[in-house]
């Protein structure tokens, strides 16, 4: 079970990571920096940048005291490899701070949107969340640590 959860987790990061490097899908025109046909979801935080940068992130983002962060990002760790969260509201209910939305780094593939969301603490530690969205849900899919590991048993 720990060598699945291991793979479905490196194949996240390597998602993550590889999100930017072919740019914006083709039927994106650069007037609007949104892909998204979600109106009902509008980000609170947004990053402007064209790759993913953990050390990138809005200046009004309200950073979260580390260690309330570290046992955030453990629950979020086990929900996501136990797949109990459903929703973007799940992990805003774990981290109770939105995430920042990376705009210009939606990711389409095989027909699938996914879009990239960070969350920050205050002592420089942070989380990519790479989530898929249906046009009206963001479903979380894998996540990306800078400077924290789950803890595991």
């Amino acid at each position: 079970m720990r060598k699945f959860a291991a793979f479905i987790l490196l194949g996240g990061v390597v998602l993550t990571f590889a999100a930017c490097s072919e740019g914006r899908p083709v039927d994106n025109d650069d007037t609007d920096t949104t892909v998204t046909e979600d109106a009902t979801f509008v980000p609170v935080y947004k990053v402007d940048v064209e790759e993913l940068d953990p050390n990138v992130y809005p200046d009004d983002y309200p950073l979260i005291p580390i260690a309330k962060f570290e046992a955030a990002f453990q629950l979020l760790s086990d929900g996501i490899v136990e797949g109990r969260l459903d929703s973007y509201q799940d992990v805003y209910d774990i981290f109770g701070v939105d995430g920042a939305y990376y705009e210009n780094c939606d990711k389409l593939y095989n027909d699938q949107l996914y879009k990239y969301y960070g969350w920050y603490a205050d002592s420089g530690v942070s989380i990519f969340l790479t989530f898929k969205s249906d046009g009206e849900s963001l479903e979380p899919f894998a996540y990306t640590g800078n400077g924290i590991i789950p803890k595991r048993s």
